[in-house]
């Protein structure tokens, strides 16, 4: 039968209702994990960030409300260390961002040596953080950082400059997989359109290969960038008795198991998960990126 000439047969489509309920039902059980695993660690840290409470001294503990966020918030150390973790991590990231994109357009072109290559490139990130600090670390003081850039005498802020650059070799690889995995969603037939209406190699890059690569880019920036922030085996290893420079997860440790202010050390570490959701929030939204078809 020959549909009218004005008319559009519908396409089918399933409603929202369902679809959205679906989601659901697949997130659903690890929603229910991850709030049972969090629930009572979050809450007894809430708990106790309102009492005064010392190991040294476990007879005086009380209830203090928000005094400790009051004292954490009009704290100067306490804001230097969280500047001091937002530089680490912002350096960190972007030098992890631009190997990681330049690996991942090499790894891209080794596609027959690429089960070997996906391997290699993950391997400093199967090592543990401590590992990796000691390693650096050690590598700034007496190896072959002191000895190429003639160290003299190296410092609690070189020593954590050196643990940095540990958690770039870390992480780079990981980085460099994600990135390459939204390099292989870049269509041949787009990029090839791009060459016929004579675009450059630059213009190519900016207008086609990176907008293609935003949701990689996002995922990548947001799980190191969280990643680098908690970051706390390296600040330790250098952490020298006196030292004036210090970074948030560090603090916190040493307020808590260092002069065994439990009240104090749970405040901190609430304020911090805040900061860390607010960063995370912001960093979803930044790279809020629609793909390009």
């Amino acid at each position: 039968m020959k549909k009218p000439a004005g008319l559009k047969m519908p396409a089918f489509s399933l409603p929202a209702g369902p679809r959205s309920l679906a989601g659901w039902t697949w997130l659903a059980p690890a929603m229910v994990v991850l709030l049972a695993i969090t629930a009572w660690p979050i809450g007894r840290a809430l708990w106790l960030s309102m009492s005064s409470y010392s190991l040294t001294n476990p007879e005086a503990r009380k209830s203090v409300v928000f005094d400790n966020y009051a004292e954490i918030l009009t704290n100067k150390t306490w804001w230097f260390a969280i500047a001091t973790s937002l530089i680490i991590v912002v350096l960190v990231v972007a030098v992890q961002l631009a190997l990681g994109f330049a690996f991942a357009l090499v790894l891209r072109r080794l596609s027959i040596l690429w089960p070997v290559t996906r391997v290699l490139v993950l391997l400093p990130f199967a090592l543990a953080s401590f590992v990796t600090a000691v390693v650096w670390r050690d590598a700034a003081t007496t190896g072959f950082l002191a000895s190429w850039f003639r160290l003299d005498s190296v410092g609690q802020l070189d020593q954590l400059a050196a643990v940095s650059l540990g958690e770039i070799w870390r992480g780079t690889g990981i980085v460099a997989v994600i990135l390459l995995a939204g390099l292989t969603q870049v269509s041949s037939r787009l990029h090839a359109a791009a060459v016929a209406d004579g675009a450059t190699g630059w213009q190519r890059l900016q207008r086609v290969i990176l907008p293609v690569m935003g949701p990689a880019f996002a995922v990548a920036t947001a799980y190191r960038a969280l990643d680098a922030f908690r970051a706390i085996e390296g600040p330790l290893l250098v952490d020298e008795p006196g030292a004036d420079v210090h970074t948030a997860p560090q603090l916190i440790w040493d307020t808590t198991f260092s002069s065994f202010e439990l009240g104090l050390g749970a405040a901190m570490s609430v304020v911090l998960l805040a900061i860390t959701a607010v960063l995370g929030v912001l960093l979803v939204q930044l790279f809020r990126v629609r793909r390009v078809v």
